[in-house]
């Protein structure tokens, strides 16, 4: 595959995503990546840690996928479980060899300064509590109100100074206060300077090209934080896009078209992740109004997978799944004349590995029941009869592909 990535636009991508779970807490991440790199500056390190700081401010909540978990860490201090996310994101950035650079980071970004392990070197010590003391700045401002930071900001840093010798370093909190004593620091946290201000750094370290099967990585990294959304959907990312894989091979795709379109499974769902929890997990019908956040979840992954160079096809693909050939489908209501082959074939790869998984409203369906419902579907002018047919032609081969990852958990 000659595709390449630039890692920064992969890294904002992973940001945009993680954005979503916040729902109307928004850019959280990107506002404590500004307020760590605005804290280091005061401590004069070098462009190379900033950049490197940016980037565990952007991805600390890596392991968040729960609105009501984003919800409660940014308004409790202290909870048993608060630092589950920390080990999990920290789980999740160890494999990958440039962004394992910030695990520790993300790994104790909820550790008090005089709790973080001897063993830890100096540098990842500084940048946790770096990233901590941003956090909390970040949740006090965010009850406070984002409309005028400048404002809203009354005893954050007196708040802050309280922290020092237990949670946070004195170093630390002194660069703060002087960062903080300026008021471009808060005005530009406010929304429409967050995206300009990250837009403006060079991101030097950052600034390498990836290619299509280390973005591969980064896509099941994505789905994973997706599907963790809810147990109903355990995998449902994964066995999408081995289904998608198997589908391509049986129509002629040649290997970068697969590759592309695996990535498109692996991603179909991220805007998923701006859904709170009580509506992905709700047992019975939604509410015209809960149908109505339901439907934003396509539309906010074609958001963020368009702007990142080079996959502006597979951003189709993926926020395709839920058009119909009819165009009655949603959110952009394409019809089968603008429907390509690859965004028809992650449809029916989507509504057949749903089938195969118990969802809160019914039970899984078994194997030999998903044909008389995907052909329901067809007469109905939602999927593509042809590739229907691909699939169920290869029943056992079809199932095997949606519903391998999930083998281990019914095992279990």
């Amino acid at each position: 595959m000659t595709l390449t990535f630039d890692l920064k636009s992969a890294i904002l991508a992973l940001s945009d995503a993680l954005d979503l779970v916040g729902v109307n807490d928004f850019q959280h991440g990107k506002r404590v990546a500004m307020i760590a790199r605005e804290t280091a500056l005061v401590l004069g390190l070098p462009e190379q840690r900033l950049d490197r700081i940016v980037c565990a401010g952007l991805l600390h909540d890596l392991g968040v996928s729960s609105t009501a978990v984003h919800r409660r860490l940014l308004r409790q201090t202290d909870w048993d479980d608060r630092r589950a996310h920390c080990e999990t994101g920290y789980r999740l950035l160890r494999p990958f060899a440039h962004l394992s650079l910030v695990a520790n980071a993300v790994r104790h970004h909820h550790t008090p300064w005089h709790e973080l392990p001897a063993e830890l070197g100096e540098s990842d010590a500084l940048d946790s509590n770096l990233i901590q003391l941003a956090d909390r700045v970040d949740g006090m401002l965010l009850q406070r109100g984002l409309d005028n930071p400048l404002f809203n900001n009354a005893g954050i840093v007196d708040a802050i100074t309280a922290l020092v010798g237990s949670v946070l370093s004195p170093e630390v909190v002194r660069a703060f206060a002087a960062a903080a004593a300026r008021e471009a620091f808060w005005i530009a946290l406010a929304p429409r300077h967050v995206l300009r201000y990250l837009g403006d750094l060079a991101l030097g370290e950052w600034r390498m090209t990836i290619d299509f099967p280390q973005f591969g990585h980064v896509a099941r990294l994505i789905s994973s934080i997706v599907d963790a959304k809810s147990h109903f959907t355990a995998a449902h990312s994964v066995g999408v896009a081995q289904l998608a894989r198997h589908l391509g091979k049986r129509v002629g795709f040649d290997d970068d078209a697969l590759a592309k379109i695996e990535v498109a499974g692996l991603m179909h769902d991220v805007g998923k992740l701006c859904v709170p929890d009580e509506i992905v997990d709700k047992p019975t019908s939604l509410t015209p109004l809960e149908f109505s956040v339901m439907e934003r979840h396509a539309f906010e992954t074609y958001q963020i997978l368009r702007h990142i160079p080079g996959l502006e096809q597979v951003a189709e693909w993926a926020a395709f799944h839920h058009e119909a050939l009819n165009g009655h489908g949603y959110p952009f209501r394409r019809d089968a004349g603008r429907l390509s082959t690859e965004a028809r074939i992650v449809a029916v790869a989507d509504v057949f590995q749903a089938l195969a998984q118990e969802r809160p409203y019914r039970g899984r369906q078994q194997a030999e029941e998903i044909p008389r419902f995907l052909d329901d579907f067809v007469r109905q002018g939602v999927l593509d009869g042809d590739l229907v047919a691909v699939a169920t032609d290869d029943l056992d081969g079809s199932w095997r592909a949606a519903t391998l990852p999930l083998a281990g958990d019914e095992a279990g």
